[in-house]
């Protein structure tokens, strides 16, 4: 009974939700392991440094879709030559004054920090601060400037070996386009709401989570990205949204039914309705060949299922007759916000992010542990304006590199001392890439806990070109992410900087939660 109780709580339903199959999952999950295994054996052969990154980026760079791929891998370039240029600066200007190059590197961060929090695209300055972050505690170690400009030079070799694997791949993999994928999300969204007025006729509940809320952002997101890049006319994209948000309306509808089913004219209609959507969802799957009559009516029906059907309908009835004009463009909104200069909020944001930061940076060298390094990447990544946002990735930072860190620890002790051969090696790396990587094709909810994961694995099990078995990175790298997600609560903690759901900071983005 307890345990009943335990798998039926919200937690561990939401979990299984979000660990359940769905269409194509499979298929990417494929993708990006294999992505992942050919860039270890390329990089093990070449004996290239940074052996567990490379791996780790295809988690990033390979997308669901190829027109994302592609946008992250010219996201990826500018945020490469940022950080590049960023190093290259600190260390010629700083390079032996140990109190100047603080100075810069915290310059540096509170300016990325306060830029994150007014510009339109945070991506773009996340990737350079995490970049700076992996390579500060290397002016400390690094004996030659030269040394340092050469690991910067090894970071764009993988870089460009990162995009041959992925992009490969994809071509021999098929990924789909962002136009395929929300078709499929679309249809998904269509079929829950037929079967939601099915359920309605004959007297029964509607079915709970047909369209999770990860799922409906999801859809949301690339049909914005589909607006974005043309592929979708202005006039196109306003009624997929608004399709879109009809059918999810009514697939999440949580009105219980009466215990009898609804009978005569109000069965007649909720079933009209169920089949009148069928119609729709196969005019969206075949184009025009589908004839769609006029909605049918709603009488009998209750007021709440009236008024979370009815916009589906106002949606639907716009493929019947299209717009005669394009709608016009919307407005685009300034990259940089209005009151960039005026509100405190994001100076306040920048001050406590920097302090966190180089307060790990100087924690990290006056106790001479630069293996902890990874307190300042975890201040970087988890540098989110909205409290919840911030805490639930730091949460995801903690639970995934404990998921990675087991299965590291178990393939370090038990399994890479059984196998003496590079296929043993691919074998146990391809296992756990494939249970990260499953994670990472979730929902926004988990997929950055399958990000941290894939990396504590990496560094676990391909610390060095020939197998070992040493587990001080493991233990390390947790504490890294401890100190920094201990900094972060504290510096946050402080009054005057309460930016929550329900008091949303103006720029607060959470797009660029997925970026690390």
């Amino acid at each position: 009974m307890y345990t009943k109780r335990i798998l039926a709580s919200p937690t561990i339903s939401g979990i299984w939700s979000e660990l359940a199959p769905r269409p194509g999952r499979l298929e990417e999950t494929i993708r990006i392991t294999v992505a992942a295994l050919l860039m270890t054996v390329v990089m093990l052969t070449f004996r290239m440094p940074y052996l567990f990154a490379g791996p780790y980026l295809t988690f990033i760079l390979s997308q669901r879709e190829t027109m994302l791929t592609r946008a992250l891998a010219i996201t990826s370039l500018l945020i490469l030559v940022i950080a590049s240029v960023l190093v290259y600066a600190v260390a010629l200007l700083a390079w032996n004054v140990a109190w100047l190059r603080v100075s810069l590197l915290a310059l540096v961060f509170f300016m990325g920090f306060f830029l994150m929090r007014t510009i339109a695209q945070p991506v773009i300055l996340l990737g350079p601060l995490v970049i700076v972050s992996l390579f500060a505690y290397a002016f400390d170690t690094v004996p030659f400037p030269n040394e340092l400009l050469n690991q910067l030079g090894w970071i764009w070799a993988i870089f460009g070996l990162l995009y041959v694997a992925t992009f490969l791949t994809q071509w021999l993999f098929g990924a789909p386009t962002a136009l395929e994928v929300f078709r499929t999300q679309m249809r998904r969204a269509l079929a829950a709401a037929e079967l939601t007025c099915l359920r309605l006729a004959f007297g029964h509940a509607p079915a709970e989570a047909a369209i999770s809320n990860g799922e409906s952002h999801d859809a949301s997101a690339r049909l914005k990205l589909l607006g974005a890049t043309k592929v979708l006319r202005p006039d196109e994209t306003a009624r997929c949204a608004a399709l879109l948000q009809g059918a999810i309306g009514v697939s999440q509808l949580t009105v219980k039914a009466s215990g009898e089913a609804p009978q005569g004219e109000a069965r007649s209609s909720l079933l009209a309705v169920a089949a009148w959507v069928r119609q729709l969802r196969l005019r969206v799957l075949h184009g025009e060949e589908i004839p769609l009559g006029h909605p049918p009516g709603l009488t009998g029906t209750r007021s709440g299922w009236r008024e979370a059907i009815e916009p589906l309908f106002r949606a639907g009835s716009a493929l019947i007759v299209p717009e005669a004009t394009p709608a016009k463009e919307r407005e685009k909104g300034s990259f940089l916000a209005a009151d960039w200069s005026t509100n405190p909020v994001y100076t306040s944001f920048a001050l406590r992010a920097t302090l966190a930061t180089m307060g790990c940076y100087l924690f990290m060298s006056l106790a001479d542990w630069t293996e902890i390094h990874t307190c300042m990447i975890t201040c970087v990544v988890t540098a989110l304006a909205v409290a919840e946002e911030r805490e639930h990735k730091q949460e995801l930072r903690l639970g995934g590199v404990i998921l990675g860190g087991l299965y590291g620890l178990v393939a370090t002790v038990f399994l890479i001392p059984r196998f003496d051969s590079l296929m043993g090696l691919l074998i146990v790396l391809g296992l756990g890439a494939a249970m990260a990587a499953w994670l990472t094709t979730g929902t926004k909810r988990i997929a950055y806990a399958g990000w941290q994961m894939g990396i504590a694995i990496f560094m676990t099990i391909l610390q060095k070109p020939h197998p070992v078995i040493e587990l001080d990175v493991l233990w390390s790298r947790f504490v890294g992410i401890v100190l920094g997600v201990v900094a972060m609560r504290l510096v946050f903690s402080f009054p005057g900087f309460e930016a929550r759901l329900d008091s949303l900071a103006p720029r607060a983005d959470p797009d660029h939660e997925k970026a690390a």
